[in-house]
């Protein structure tokens, strides 16, 4: 099979001029986010540059909703008006900001403590806001969250790490509530699959498969799972060792630590699955085929690819060095 350089085959190619640190694809628009602190937004269609501003990075994750980007960056919250990127309102968080997420008007933010003498998390915290920046709530607990998704009752789940390991989930009015998981292994990733399932994934290799408040669990791996994404009723996990695990049953395996994955267009019949690994030296792209796991494309790209998002037939990638690739269905 040809191997192919990533920069053939995007449509678009733009710079944020440091480290991409998170994307996202809304409708017509593509942005994201760096370590220094850059926010750039694009137009799918055109590629033109829309609206670019500089903030204290790094910029950890993004939200859009109702006419508005919500950026979790360095130790603060923002609200942006997405027309423009003018910055509407700011939050000083406790810590690193980690996370946020919006739903009917409420914002939800996570920020984490991060002790340099002990090497580890020693406390996190959830932040509850409304649109306007007003805090409502917050809730502080001793783990990190290593997932943090939308619950379809207007609430958060967070998948943690030590001590408790398990989710925690926290409603608006309800409080908190922690659910273990079977084996009680650290979560290390986590996405919101289709029809309210969420994956869950762990550092001894399995998967949980969390519906409601029952999960299931695949049977544990040789490495932790760094990356995992969800197509229909099939999820398929990305691992330390180069594995690429699916539930149809079967594995591919090569070399490089999978870092980030998507479901995406794999110019043939049915939907791909990208598979971003770094061997130390360069990276590759590889599409496999959701059912069997064939290989249909593969792509070189001389640098890091941590980040990749998907949508409308679209899908995105960015690199260590900030450079931000677009290809279209």
């Amino acid at each position: 099979m040809a191997v192919h350089t990533l920069g053939s085959v995007a449509s678009i190619e733009r710079n944020l001029g440091s480290a991409c640190t998170v994307l996202r694809i809304d409708g017509g628009e593509l942005l994201a986010g760096s370590q220094e602190g850059a926010l750039a937004c694009w137009s799918v269609d055109s590629g033109s540059e829309c609206w670019r501003i500089e903030m204290v990075g790094p910029i950890s994750d993004l939200a859009i909703s109702d006419g508005r980007v919500y950026a979790a960056a360095s130790s603060d919250l923002h609200a942006l008006d997405a027309s423009s990127g003018e910055v509407i309102w700011s939050r000083s968080l406790e810590g690193a900001s980690d996370y946020v997420q919006v739903w009917d008007g409420i914002v939800w933010a996570a920020s984490s403590v991060y002790e340099i003498e002990i090497s580890d998390y020693v406390e996190s915290t959830v932040w509850m806001f409304d649109s306007e920046g007003s805090l409502k709530e917050r809730w502080t607990f001793p783990e990190r969250a290593w997932h943090f998704g939308l619950h379809d009752d207007r609430g958060v789940l967070l998948g943690l790490g030590r001590p408790r390991c398990g989710l925690l989930r926290i409603r608006d009015g309800e409080g908190v509530s922690h659910h273990p998981l079977v084996g009680s292994s650290p979560v290390t990733v986590g996405v919101c699959g289709s029809g309210g399932r969420f994956l869950i994934g762990h550092s001894n290799g399995s998967v949980s498969v969390v519906v409601d408040s029952t999960a299931e669990i695949s049977e544990e791996r040789s490495s932790p799972v760094r990356a995992i994404c969800g197509s229909n009723q099939d999820w398929f996990s990305g691992h330390d060792s180069g594995e690429v695990v699916s539930s149809r049953g079967w594995t591919v395996s090569a070399s490089g630590t999978v870092e980030s994955m998507a479901t995406g267009p794999s110019g043939f019949e049915g939907s791909g699955i990208w598979v971003c690994r770094w061997d130390g030296e360069g990276s590759s792209v590889v599409i496999v085929d959701a059912t069997d796991g064939s290989v249909l494309l593969e792509l070189e790209h001389g640098h890091r690819i941590r980040h990749i998002q998907s949508a409308d037939g679209n899908i995105a990638l960015g690199d260590s060095c900030g450079r931000i690739h677009l290809i279209e269905e």
